[in-house]
């Protein structure tokens, strides 16, 4: 073989292993997360326990990169990045991402939660991630905290599993303009108390 035929054979290598498509999210889409990306959200319990969530910023990341793939697909992703507490000890875990919105390679987008607070770990919701257009028909009721009304409520239950561990989740309270209001473990419930930006 010639030294033009390996030059063109590698670079038609190349091209071949970095054609990929791109599935970019909607601008619009990401009205489904109601963070700046500054805020600090207070939590108090029924059993009289304080938390806090520090929301730090918004992200994009490859929510198709498959690092064994010989294509570089780019599934684009947005994700919430908060410092929030570990729901298994009694400290705080950085880059914990509290929602997140992915363009799939099936054309759809998708929500999906990554919630924990303290003794508590939303695994997963019963659609896991979910379509937005089914997350958009899921039914929105009303709730007071702290003489505070939220109309626009969605709860998403948990899918049962690891429903045998003591930080489970039961289900989470989701404003669609305001965020994460709570959740409901077994024994305790948290609700969103305060937000502000410092």
């Amino acid at each position: 073989m010639n030294k033009t035929s390996i030059i063109l054979t590698f670079l038609f290598a190349i091209v071949l292993i970095s054609c990929g498509r791109n599935y970019r999210v909607d601008k619009n889409d990401l009205n489904y997360i109601p963070y700046n990306g500054n805020e600090v959200l207070i939590f108090k319990s029924d059993l009289n326990r304080m938390d806090t969530i520090f929301v730090k910023e918004l992200r994009k990341f490859n929510g198709c990169y498959d690092p064994l793939s010989f294509s570089s697909d780019d599934c684009e992703g947005y994700e919430i990045v908060t410092k929030a507490t570990d729901p298994n000890y009694d400290r705080y875990l950085e880059g914990q991402g509290l929602v997140h919105i992915v363009k799939s390679k099936d054309g759809e987008t998708y929500i999906n939660f990554g919630i924990t607070m303290k003794g508590s770990w939303f695994y997963g919701a019963e659609l896991h991630p979910i379509n937005l257009n089914r997350f958009d028909s899921i039914p929105t009721s009303s709730m007071v905290i702290e003489n505070k009304k939220y109309d626009d409520v969605k709860t998403l239950k948990s899918d049962g599993r690891y429903s045998k561990r003591d930080n489970y989740v039961e289900r989470i309270y989701w404003s669609v303009s305001d965020g994460f209001l709570g959740l409901d473990r077994r024994d305790e419930k948290w609700r969103l108390i305060k937000k502000y930006v410092p």
